[in-house]
Parts: C-alpha cells; sequence; structure tokens
C-alpha cells in the first residue's frame, strides 16, 4: 500500500516498500527483452528460511527481517539484512515469538510490530529502535488479532483495521503517547484485505475474506478528520492475497488474485479494468520503485514472472524471472530502484510446503555474459545462455542419447509412469531423466510410492486436534495453503478460526460444503 509520496509509508502483512531517491532509468524494451534473466540476480540468502515474516527498510539502509517461521513454529528471531553487501546479520530477539504480524516504519524510525500468531493469536505489541539495536514492549492492541492491515498516517499514527475473525473494530496507535484509540467501525467485517493511504490523507481497504467468501470485492475508505468510515463503489474483482499501490494521479492500483488488475478513482469513486499482467500472482506482494513504476514477482508456487506496470501507458511488461518459486515473500524496494524478494514459501520435491532462506534481486541496470556449451560441459540439446537466450550444444552420435542434463550418453529406453504403475508424483525414468506422474484429484493425496490414495480427515476441520491432510477436503486444501502449520503440526484453535473464516460451512454439524 503506497501513501502520496515515495517517503511515506504503511504497511500490510508480509509487504513492506519504501525508498527516497532518483534511480537510474529502466532500460528500454529491446533491452529488457534480450537479458530479461539477466534482470533478476542473487541477494544471498537470510539466516533462516522464513515465512510469514516481515521485511521493513531502515533508514540507514539496512532491512529488518522480523519473525515468521516455519511449518512448524513461530520465530523471536531477527535479521539485518544488507543490501551492498547482499549479507544478513544476527539482530536482536523480539520480545515475543511471532509470524503473520504487521510491521509499520514510523516517523522516527522506529519499527512497530503488532499481533500475529505463535502458539496463539496475539494482541501484543512491540518497536525496535535501530539507533539501540533494541526492542522494547509497546502497548497491546486491544483485541488479538492477525490478518488485519496497519496503515501509516500522515500525522504520524498507525491505523490497524479488520483481522481474524471477520472483525468490523478499528484502532489507531499514537507513538508519542504509546496508546491505543478505537476509532470508526467498518461497516463490514475484514480479514486480509489491503489498505492504502489515499493523496488527501484518507484511507482506502477493500478486499479479503467477509465471512460468506475468501475473495471479497467490498470496500471502504476511513477519515481521519471523522474518525468513520463510508462505504464505496465495489472492486470489480473479488480479491485476496492482492495490494494497493498509490499513483502519482492519485489513482490506487490494484493487483493480485486475477490477471486483470483494476484503478480506483477517488475522486469519481469508480473502479476501472486496467492492463491486465501475463500470469496470476497470488500473494505475490507489488511494490512502487522511486520512478511511480509498479513491480510484482512470483506467487502461486508455479509463477515465475517478474512484471512492471508503467502508469504512463497502463501497461505490463515482463522483464524477469525468479529461479525460486516463492509465495507471501516480503517485497522490498530500494531507493536505487532495485527490489529485494526475501523468502516466502515454495513446494520440495515431495509436493511438502517449507519455508526459502534464499533472495533475489531485481536489478535494472545488471549486465550479462552469455555462457557457452562448452562452459557448462554439454555436447547435446539446447540450454540457457544465462542471458535470455538459448545455445544449441549439437546431437549425440549413433547409440547415444541426450540426457536430462545435455550430455550425451549410451542409449536408454525410458520407462514410463503407467508402466511402473504409478498415478502421481515425480519418479525416475530410468535414464537419468524424470517423470512427472500427475496430480491426485479431491479428496486423494500422493502416497510415498507415488499411488493416489484417499485421503481421510481424522476429524472435522472445526474441532482441534492432530493435523490435518492437506487434500482430505477443499477446506483443509484452502486453509494448508496459507497456513502450513495445520497439516504438518496439529490442527489447534488457529486453525479452526482459519477454517471458519475462509471456508463455506454449513450448520448444524460443520460439514464442509464441497
Amino acid at each position: 500500500m503506497r501513501t502520496s509520496s515515495w517517503m511515506s509509508l504503511a504497511v500490510v502483512p508480509l509487504l513492506l516498500c519504501l525508498a527516497c531517491s532518483p534511480e537510474s532509468e529502466l532500460p528500454g524494451d529491446d533491452v529488457v527483452s534480450s537479458q530479461s534473466s539477466a534482470l533478476v540476480v542473487s541477494g544471498g540468502s537470510m539466516l533462516s528460511a522464513r515465512y510469514q515474516h516481515t521485511a521493513t527498510l531502515l533508514a540507514n539502509g539496512k532491512v529488518l527481517v522480523a519473525g515468521g517461521g516455519t511449518p512448524s513454529g513461530s520465530y523471536s528471531s531477527t535479521e539485518l539484512y544488507d543490501p551492498a553487501t547482499a549479507t544478513s546479520v544476527s539482530g536482536p530477539s523480539m520480545l515475543t515469538a511471532r509470524r503473520a504480524h504487521t510491521a509499520t516504519l514510523l516517523q522516527d524510525g522506529t519499527v512497530l510490530v503488532v499481533g500475529g500468531i505463535n502458539s496463539s493469536v496475539l494482541s501484543s505489541a512491540e518497536r525496535y529502535d535501530p539507533a539501540t539495536n533494541t526492542w522494547s514492549a509497546a502497548a497491546p492492541l486491544p483485541r488479538i488479532s492477525y490478518g488485519h492491515t496497519a496503515t501509516l498516517l500522515a500525522d504520524g499514527r498507525v491505523l490497524v483495521a479488520g483481522g481474524v475473525s471477520i472483525v468490523t473494530s478499528t484502532y489507531v496507535y499514537t507513538p508519542s503517547t504509546n496508546t491505543w484509540a478505537a476509532t470508526g467501525s467498518l461497516n463490514a467485517g475484514m480479514m486480509s484485505q489491503a489498505a492504502v493511504r489515499l493523496a488527501d490523507g484518507r484511507v482506502l481497504v477493500a478486499g479479503g475474506s467477509n465471512g460468506t467468501t475468501s475473495s471479497s470485492n467490498h470496500a471502504e475508505i476511513w477519515s481521519p478528520t471523522t474518525g468513520t468510515w463510508t462505504t464505496v463503489a465495489s472492486m470489480n474483482t473479488g480479491r485476496n492475497g492482492h495490494t494497493l499501490q498509490l499513483l502519482s494521479s492519485g489513482k490506487v492500483l490494484l493487483t493480485g488474485y486475477a490477471t486483470a488488475a483494476e484503478l480506483y478513482d477517488p475522486a469519481a469513486n469508480t473502479w476501472t479494468n486496467t492492463g491486465a499482467t501475463a500470469v496470476q500472482h497470488f500473494s505475490a506482494p507489488s511494490v512502487t520503485r522511486p520512478d511511480g513504476t509498479i513491480l510484482m514477482a512470483g506467487g502461486s508456487y508455479n509463477t515465475m514472472q517478474v512484471e512492471l506496470f508503467s502508469p504512463t501507458t497502463s501497461t505490463w511488461s515482463t522483464v524477469g524471472t525468479l529461479t525460486q518459486s516463492r509465495v507471501d515473500h516480503p517485497t522490498v524496494a530500494l531507493p536505487n530502484g532495485r527490489v529485494l524478494f526475501l523468502g516466502g514459501t515454495t513446494y520440495n520435491a515431495q509436493g511438502n510446503m517449507q519455508a526459502v532462506a534464499s533472495i533475489e534481486v531485481f536489478d535494472a541496470s545488471a549486465t550479462c555474459t552469455p555462457t557457452t556449451c562448452a562452459a557448462q560441459g554439454k555436447n547435446c540439446g539446447t540450454i540457457s545462455d544465462g542471458c535470455g537466450g538459448t545455445l544449441t550444444c549439437g546431437t549425440c552420435g549413433a547409440g547415444q542419447a541426450c540426457s536430462s542434463n545435455n550430455v550425451c550418453t549410451a542409449a536408454c529406453t525410458p520407462t514410463t509412469c503407467a508402466a511402473q504403475g504409478k498415478t502421481c508424483g515425480t519418479i525416475s525414468d530410468g535414464c537419468g531423466g524424470t517423470l512427472a506422474c500427475g496430480t491426485c484429484g479431491a479428496g486423494q493425496a500422493c502416497s510415498s510410492s507415488n499411488v493416489c490414495t484417499a485421503a481421510a480427515c481424522t476429524h472435522n476441520v472445526c474441532t482441534t486436534g492432530s493435523s490435518l491432510n492437506k487434500d482430505c477436503n477443499s477446506c483443509t486444501f484452502s486453509v494448508c495453503n496459507r497456513d502450513p502449520y495445520c497439516c504438518t503440526t496439529a490442527w489447534d484453535s488457529i486453525c479452526v478460526s482459519e477454517a471458519s473464516s475462509w471456508c463455506a460451512i454449513a450448520q448444524p454439524g460443520c460439514v464442509v460444503s464441497q
């Protein structure tokens, strides 16, 4: 979410963007097209793999990475990442372990962290002071919360709205007095919505879950003058895992969940479809770069593209490709125009969700020297030249075949999934390659022997207990895609709450509507 100037800031869960100086121009379309892969480079790695963490650009140029965790638990640890050296060092631990919290850079340079989850939903808040490199307790939010938004206001206060249980209550935090005060209630409860501060100081919130659907198109605006919320025009498409960015025109760009982006005009109170992305980006935060362009990357696990929106032409262009599939990755725009993608979640070869430690960087000024087949030890087939081009490495002689790693080997007849009686997952083809044997249907899970079997729920989604199989019904699939803890460790009270918020539950008997 954005404010009217590049140096102003608002934060949604797992998203931060701040920078404050001009950058070099983006290469022309011909350069981007011919060297797309060169524009995404390695940024090193965090000390720990994390998901549902926050990343906050500090005034000293370092990035504060706080909390998050893995599917088995939450972290109190923090890191300080230096974009100049692509290295990370341990920071001071937070007072409370938490994930799915918000982090907001305040006007005095400190960072306010609010709510989140560990073994329970939290109300606690704390502040990080870069000058002393310490955390101190802040006044707790008057309610437990995650899935809320925290928006920096023009006067330095922070507006917290929505959250778990689809609440209507909203609160304002005053840093100078370390106090919370209730403000007007939302007209409709929200969770996992997006928010942005408008040019006139009001705050727009839109989308997320409303208890009936996980992808609402409802929108409201809060006035700091009256402290009240007003329902405004609905988005054209209901969304979740989306973001809002304020443009220099005063309009707001809505991205994510659907390929079609939308523009909200506060003056006319209208949403208008604008340029579409090439692929769907779900839970892929967007950021505004210093030149006003909007960048987003990844999302949806099988989406690797990096796409750039031009407010001048209202069009998107693909400007790179991630090397690591990632979702819910904090994304940070730097003053020099580079953009960081830090951690997030992906799937491993066994199909299990796991946290990511790697950091990738979009760098419009990157150059690339193409590799060669000989340098890579390849003598057949085609490979990437490392700069967006393709190399042809030759053909193999009689009695030889080109292996999956582009080296000629003795001819081999690959097996098939059907011949091995496998119906899901990946297996070896017997010749150095890999076979994808498909995915299982609803209500099935892929066994360790790569055969689809019935996936039974051991207990109801509205009852706490042992972890549930992600594929045992549509509700567990939805919950565990967002909160892996529920299907790897335990189906606790938080999972029950998420099921109530994100799934269509038919009462009585708490039966999941398929």
